[in-house]
């Protein structure tokens, strides 16, 4: 059973006009440092009910620095909060260790000399079969940085075509942003009449329009500061 998962419900009239359009995914996540949202999934086999779901289950990443475009070349490892990726190579391979805990951020940080990389965490969206970015941050020779996950996501449809991994960070198509904080389960609805819904008055949902930055959504640097002086 999953710890979190939204619900997305369409009629079935806009579903029949929706055949070009995607599902498009981004998970937030708290950090010690700069950092950039990425597109977490992109699905197309949804239909009139649909549940975006997750496990508290995490793997930290190298890539390459020198790669452009959507993260795609990169080495995972199995992690958990509390724990420490630490780079030893140019390859992006490393080790993980550290004692387990639910309070703390799960760290990476840089041995490799003279040598930068991008770097986050990685969750494992029900719509994939294998983990996927959350977001990007580059990391210096030397350098650390703490990543913890934050459970709320935004939703996109939209018939642009656009890679998984790819770093975004302003709404390409309308939008909804879902906080799960306290909740194991929400539930939306898409028309292509009315957009995104949800239950009258509830808070836990947010309208983004199209050309919004979603950085800000997505990505809180300041309050994982905290975290980690905590």
């Amino acid at each position: 059973m999953p710890d979190y998962t939204v619900r997305v419900s369409i009629d079935k009239d806009s579903i029949k006009e929706m055949d070009k359009y995607t599902l498009y995914g981004f998970k937030a996540v708290k950090t010690s440092g700069d950092a950039e949202p990425v597109v977490w999934f992109a699905d197309s086999s949804y239909t009139t009910e649909t549940d975006i779901a997750w496990h508290t289950e995490y793997q930290a990443y190298a890539s390459p620095f020198a790669q452009s475009g959507p993260i795609s070349t990169y080495n995972p490892e199995d992690i958990q909060l509390g724990e420490t990726f630490t780079v030893e190579s140019k390859k992006c391979l490393g080790r993980v260790d550290g004692k387990p805990d639910p309070a703390k951020p799960i760290t990476v940080t840089n041995e490799v000399p003279e040598t930068k990389f991008r770097v986050g965490i990685a969750q494992k969206p029900s719509v994939r079969d294998e983990f996927r970015p959350l977001c990007t941050s580059t990391m210096i020779a030397d350098g650390t940085n703490s990543f913890a996950p934050v459970e709320k996501v935004l939703l996109i449809f939209a018939t642009a075509e656009i890679d998984e991994g790819a770093v975004i960070t302003r709404a390409f198509s309308a939008g909804v942003l879902i906080d799960l904080t306290g909740a194991e389960k929400r539930s939306v609805t898409f028309s292509t009449q009315k957009s995104w819904g949800w239950a009258q008055g509830a808070k836990w949902a947010e309208k983004i329009t199209q050309n919004d930055p979603i950085t800000k959504h997505l990505i809180s640097a300041k309050q994982h500061k905290m975290l980690v002086q905590a």
